[in-house]
């Protein structure tokens, strides 16, 4: 079973990436796609997380929890990413795995922050649009 879950990772990253990418003819462009990419999807991040220190600003407690998260997701995401890179360490694949996981992880604490913090319990509108999750 295992060597299947490889298998399909294998298999199906690479093409998901290259849907992401079909300008990308090789793995170098694949790249540095995938780190556009990534640029984007933290700049998106970044505003989401501002939005929720703006509607907290009047309580610095909170404020100062959403930045003690956010720091502790960084540090988490370098740890799960590095840690898919190195399962595939030994091909060239190894940094499009690596970018593919922390895009991936990032448009999640993106979609995470929105529904903690910048939603509301009733039918008020949140702040923000739903962020999308590719995949």
């Amino acid at each position: 079973m295992r060597k299947l879950v490889f298998f399909l990772l294998f298999v199906s990253t690479p093409v998901l990436a290259a849907d992401n990418c079909p300008e990308a003819n090789n793995t170098y462009e694949l790249g540095v796609c995938l780190a556009e990419q990534l640029e984007q999807r933290e700049v998106e991040l970044q505003h989401y997380l501002a939005e929720a220190r703006a509607r907290y600003k009047a309580n610095e407690q909170i404020v100062e929890s959403i930045e003690k998260a956010q720091q502790s997701w960084l540090v988490y995401r370098l740890d799960q990413c590095s840690s898919i890179y190195d399962i595939w360490s030994d091909g060239t694949i190894r940094s499009i795995m690596g970018l593919n996981c922390s895009i991936r992880m990032t448009q999640l604490r993106t979609h995470q922050i929105w529904h903690s913090y910048l939603t509301y319990m009733d039918n008020s509108p949140p702040l923000l649009p739903e962020p999308q999750i590719d995949g």
